[in-house]
């Protein structure tokens, strides 16, 4: 997870209280495990915040292993990102898939428009990796529902 902010000499503070819009604005990029307990303890400090997701359901992936063998199903092991911020007022979900960051704007830019920011949290996870790029094509990845359904289906 990184946490990219203005430098202090460029950041103001907020003019107004967070009723009046002038509380920091916190857009975090990715609802898995990082995103999600980011937005929890930040949204507990009163500034606005936004998550950013492609899907809109957060999945448990240490449970991805009992999809693929049918001990689970997939509704087992995802849940809606709002239902679990349900409960933060302050805070925004939004499904899209992030294109860039205009670092100098303070933007998200997705394909369907663009968010500003004051603190950017990038928590967009990880993904496997080996020493040999050919070696995945005897060694799939199992990092999301789809992975898990077509190994399910192939063996």
């Amino acid at each position: 997870m990184l946490l990219l902010k203005t430098r202090s000499e460029d950041r103001q503070a907020p003019s107004s209280t967070c009723g009046d819009g002038g509380c920091p604005r916190v857009v975090i990029v990715g609802a898995g495990f990082g995103g999600l307990s980011a937005a929890k303890t930040i949204g507990k400090c009163g500034a606005s915040v936004t998550v950013i997701d492609r899907r809109n359901y957060h999945l448990f992936q240490p449970l991805l292993y009992q999809v693929a063998t049918a001990g689970l199903s997939e509704s087992d092991i995802a849940a809606p990102i709002r239902g679990i911020l349900r409960d933060q007022a302050n805070t925004t979900v939004l499904m899209g898939m992030v294109r860039g960051i205009d670092t100098e704007h303070h933007q998200v830019l997705m394909d369907d428009g663009k968010t500003s920011y004051d603190y950017l949290v990038l928590a967009t996870g990880a993904r496997h990796a080996y020493s040999d790029d050919d070696w995945e094509a005897y060694a799939p990845g199992l990092k999301k529902v789809e992975d898990a359904t077509n190994m399910r289906a192939k063996y």
